[in-house]
């Protein structure tokens, strides 16, 4: 548990020294142009009568928008702290709260067997994690779809890297990322060709895949807001 222990440290130091307050947090975007944009991309492939789960929901802004959308909705961090600003800035009835360690087999399995199979909702988490927490990442996707959930993931694509590098070259790192670092928070990359390997054909059936984009909450002096390249895909478990 040395990874997940670093990662709580990591995430709870970034999250513990925030308010909730819009623009706090680099991709925390309108969700009228980051979560409507994802949700016409997996919506049709789901089964409305599943909860719905954002996966790294962060302060819960998506989270709020997704619940005007689903039934019942829940949004899981591994902070303490992102979850007490996620309830108090985007509490809505039908939402609940609470942490969750993605790379906790056990506890997905316990999630599971609380609420039964469940849709994923899943932004810009899998890049966040050293690719040797991948595949623990992936079974506890697993276990929370369980045989009639679906995924829908979006990633930085191999384009990012060097956007940000232009970026930065001209501008300069922008604030909200540069607080990211401040906590030794490193994203790291999730390549677009390595879907097959992350999510292997004999486990999952890809029903979508295209490239997409990642709104921020940064506008450069241009007037023009950042959006980082990215890819999507939506998948579910190939039925045995």
């Amino acid at each position: 548990m040395a990874s997940s222990n670093r990662y709580l440290t990591s995430w709870e130091g970034f999250w513990s020294t925030l308010s909730g307050a819009p623009g706090e947090v680099f991709w925390d975007a309108d969700p009228a142009h980051a979560a409507q944009q994802d949700l016409q991309l997996f919506q049709g492939y789901t089964d409305p009568q599943l909860p719905l789960i954002d996966l790294g929901c962060g302060n819960g802004t998506q989270t709020r928008f997704l619940a005007d959308h689903f039934a019942r909705v829940m949004g899981t961090e591994i902070s303490p702290a992102a979850v007490e600003i996620a309830r108090t800035k985007n509490a809505a009835p039908n939402i609940t709260y609470r942490v969750l360690d993605v790379l906790s087999l056990d506890a997905a399995q316990a999630l599971h067997e609380e609420i039964g199979d469940a849709t994923l909702y899943m932004r810009t988490v899998l890049h966040q994690l050293s690719p040797t927490d991948h595949a623990t990442a992936i079974q506890s996707i697993e276990r929370l779809l369980g045989t009639k959930g679906v995924l829908y993931l979006i990633e930085l694509s191999s384009a990012a890297e060097p956007y940000f590098a232009q970026l930065i070259k001209q501008y300069g790192p922008p604030p909200g990322l540069a607080r990211v670092f401040q906590h030794e928070i490193t994203p790291g990359m999730v390549h677009e060709n390595n879907l097959d390997s992350l999510f292997p054909s004999d486990r999952f059936t890809l029903l979508s895949t295209g490239q997409s984009h990642v709104q921020t909450v940064h506008t450069l002096p241009t007037g023009e807001v950042v959006r980082v390249p990215a890819f999507y895909a939506v998948f579910r478990q190939r039925q045995r």
